[in-house]
């Protein structure tokens, strides 16, 4: 491993070294035709130095060098992402490599992210520089493939309403994404171990139905509490996008691969941000509830008091929320359980 990347062992080090490799770069003037303008990484594997390059449009670049032995074969890693062979002269000279250019630039961010994971792979296993790049490349693979389907406005409006919940939990926590556990399949959207949040919103003009899934979902944690986010959504030209939201959050968070996988596993893809450039929407009415005694739910633990013998499965209903005037939690309610979420609030 070279000292240019023991002193930035950390990835968000590696990254550092990458972004100012190619902003270097940047500023010449764009090389003509098909040619490369390149500069050398602080990483080495036994084929040669690792290479960072941007071409005529602006496109960056990874450049990892191959023995003569090696080929670059056909991988399928989408439209956004390209990985294939190339010759590049230096004098009476020539050197190949397997090249890994991002074709989209507002994946670039992303990119960053998989070459970062190249690099230090490559650092750990300079013998098998070709073959570590082919494995992060499949690992990233998803990310940078446009799914066969986008989301529907129903889970528009419902991932971004948990993305202002999330949003205003990275604000004062960096590490909060890890409480976001629906993506993963959790009863509830966000879990804090001994309490949780659910998040309900509706793009109806009227009224405070929510459907709720399951029996379990209104259980609170086990001696925990459990609150309910409700958010009124709007479309308006000109209100933050989605897109937005996505990379205010991603720029918040501390763990962006993983956040990246959250989202993926809800069915937002970046690849997929040309579809969602309209998706803009405004809160024009949020209102947070303590799920108690008194809030309306039907729940497994409920059934189970009164002697209720539990025989159904997939149950799905609809409650009417209360009057937030009344029934809802005062601001400052709301601000202790977002600030430290395991202990809560007094209302």
């Amino acid at each position: 491993m070279s000292s240019g990347v023991r002193g930035a062992v950390s990835t968000e080090g590696v990254q550092h070294v990458l972004i100012d490799h190619w902003a270097v770069l940047e500023k010449e003037p764009p090389p003509s035709g098909g040619k490369l303008r390149t500069t050398g990484l602080p990483v080495e594997s036994d084929a040669g130095q690792l290479l960072a390059a941007v071409d005529s449009e602006g496109r960056r670049h990874l450049l990892v060098p191959i023995l003569p032995s090696q080929h670059v074969g056909s991988h399928p890693f989408g439209a956004n992402l390209r990985f294939a062979e190339r010759t590049i002269s230096t004098g009476p000279a020539f050197h190949r490599y397997a090249d890994v250019v991002c074709l989209n630039v507002e994946l670039d961010d992303l990119f960053t992210e998989v070459c970062s994971d190249v690099m230090l792979a490559v650092a750990g296993n300079p013998g098998s520089a070709l073959r570590v790049t082919t494995s992060v490349l499949s690992r990233w693979r998803s990310l940078f493939v446009s799914s066969s389907s986008v989301l529907t406005e129903s889970k528009l409006v419902g991932l971004f309403s948990e993305l202002l919940v999330l949003r205003e939990l990275l604000r004062r926590n960096s590490s909060a994404a890890a409480y976001w556990r629906g993506p993963d399949g959790h009863r509830h959207d966000f879990d804090f171990g001994t309490n949780a949040i659910e998040v309900k919103s509706t793009s109806a003009t009227d009224g405070r139905r929510v459907g709720i899934h399951g029996l379990d979902q209104l259980d609170p944690p086990q001696n925990g509490r459990l609150w309910l986010c409700w958010n009124r959504l709007e479309r308006r030209s000109g209100a933050l996008t989605l897109n937005a939201l996505v990379s205010e959050v991603l720029r918040l968070t501390d763990d962006y691969a993983g956040l990246l996988g959250k989202l993926g596993n809800v069915g937002y893809r970046t690849a997929d941000r040309e579809w969602y450039l309209a998706a803009a929407f405004e809160s024009v009415e949020s209102s947070w509830y303590s799920v108690d005694g008194s809030f309306p739910r039907l729940t497994s633990s409920q059934l189970k008091a009164a002697g209720v013998a539990i025989d159904v499965v997939n149950a799905s209903y609809s409650i009417d929320l209360p009057d937030p005037g009344t029934f809802g939690l005062r601001a400052s309610a709301v601000d202790d359980i977002l600030t430290d979420p395991s202990k809560g609030a007094v209302q």
